[in-house]
C-alpha cells in the first residue's frame, strides 16, 4: 500500500487539480486517522471554482468523521451496564 501512495502522491504532483487521485489520498489519510493530513490535500488542492456537489459532500463527510480512539470506542454505552 506504501508504494501506492507513493505513486499517488507524486501523481497529485504532476496533476494537482486531479480530484480523482486527491480524494484516493483522502480516504486512506483518513482510514489512518491522519485527519491533519487530509485537510492539508483539500487546502493544497488548486483553486478552480467550485467543486461538483457530490465531491463536495464526499470531502465532508470524511473530514466530519468522528476522531475517536479505539480504547474510547470500546467502553461500554451507559445503557449497557
Amino acid at each position: 500500500m506504501r508504494e501506492v501512495l507513493r505513486q499517488w502522491y507524486a501523481e497529485i504532483e504532476r496533476a494537482p487539480e486531479d480530484w480523482s487521485i486527491r480524494l484516493r489520498l483522502i480516504e486512506a489519510a483518513v482510514e489512518d486517522g491522519l485527519f491533519e493530513e487530509a485537510k492539508r490535500l483539500v487546502r493544497t488542492a488548486p483553486d478552480q471554482g467550485p467543486l461538483p456537489e457530490e465531491l463536495r459532500a464526499r470531502i465532508f463527510n470524511l473530514l466530519s468523521q468522528k476522531q475517536v480512539s479505539p480504547e474510547i470506542e470500546k467502553l461500554p454505552k451507559a445503557s449497557d451496564r
